[in-house]
């Protein structure tokens, strides 16, 4: 019988990226089993484009009885041996044991233990080790070594995955993707450094490409647009655009958060900047081309639920002329 295999990773993006590595060391083992992959709807297109999977498994955000009796009834139709949680949460905990899969992989948790037979611990013996790391770790009860784990492989983005005006707009030269946000508090440079850089990087005459989600960072997409008229992308680009995007320019900048982690799928160098997290466990997988800011703060890391400071100093005490010049480097 052949070999089929789930991995659930609900949310978000950055999380899903991180497994990519895990999923090639397991294909790689298991060459002829059949990979499926689980996670919100809102985020079926970030794990589309992680190779060598059957199927996206989409759930809606919020689940009801008839939401899992129709997830219970996909997996038994699949016939489902092996259920991965790289997540080990709550909800991803109880769909694991709802899979009725003879194998049921995740984390050693305190209060959900019940959803498992085989557990991992959730930090290795190198507790600074990379979150890509501890993901592949989740593979040792399979008999596979995360000491092999890969390097990303090459995500191709063809030109049919993009529209004709981001194909002409990657033409230009001197092009650089800035992820104008973050969803955390804790990890937002602010729009008054935005907006300073931006101005030093138009009198260099770079062409500056905005992308981000949510409302917040649309509303300072127009703003930045209307004050430096740049290419304003934030709330239009699919997932596969902003990797086009992103791997036809010359360098990417932006906080720790999603984008950057799609950003490590290419080769373009990265500027990033890093507040209350640590990079060693939080940072781009890879090390050439990658530039990361932090302060070297008292405080960090911290569990960002509250700050000592007025303002998040370790995100807007970086200087906007250190990340100028970081940019310049590349």
């Amino acid at each position: 019988m052949k070999k089929k295999i789930l991995f659930i990773r609900p949310r978000l993006l950055g999380d899903i990226v991180f497994t990519i590595p895990a999923v090639q060391l397991y294909k790689k083992n298991y060459p002829e089993s059949e990979i499926y992959y689980l996670v919100e709807e809102r985020f079926q297109e970030a794990a589309e484009i992680i190779p060598g999977t059957n199927e996206v498994i989409t759930v809606p955000e919020r689940m009801g009885i008839k939401e899992i009796i129709q997830f219970r009834k996909k997996i038994k139709k699949l016939g489902i041996q092996t259920v991965i949680d790289f997540h080990s949460g709550p909800r991803s905990a109880l769909l694991t044991l709802l899979s009725g899969a003879k194998c049921r992989i995740g984390y050693r948790t305190p209060n959900r233990n019940w959803a498992y037979n085989q557990l991992v611990p959730r930090k290795s013996k190198n507790i600074s080790s990379h979150s890509v790391y501890n993901q592949a770790r989740l593979l040792t009860p399979l008999g596979i070594d995360p000491q092999e784990i890969p390097v990303y492989p090459e995500i191709d983005i063809s030109n049919e995955h993009v529209s004709d005006k981001i194909i002409k707009i990657a033409e230009l030269n001197k092009k650089i993707v800035i992820h104008i946000g973050a969803k955390k508090r804790y990890r937002d440079w602010g729009i008054e450094n935005f907006s300073s850089l931006i101005k030093l990087l138009i009198q260099d005459n770079y062409n500056i490409f905005l992308i981000g989600k949510g409302e917040e960072e649309e509303k300072r997409g127009k703003y930045l647009k209307d004050l430096f008229d740049i290419h304003d992308f934030t709330g239009k680009l699919s997932i596969r655009e902003i990797l086009f995007v992103i791997k036809h320019s010359d360098v990417y900048f932006g906080a720790d958060s999603g984008p950057l982690h799609l950003a490590s799928l290419t080769k373009t160098p990265i500027v990033a900047l890093y507040g209350p997290n640590i990079p060693e466990i939080s940072g781009p997988y890879r090390n050439e081309n990658v530039t990361i800011i932090q302060l070297d703060l008292d405080c960090i890391p911290c569990h960002q639920k509250s700050c000592k400071f007025d303002e998040v100093k370790c995100m807007t005490g970086i200087e906007v002329s250190e990340v100028y010049q970081a940019i310049k480097k590349f």
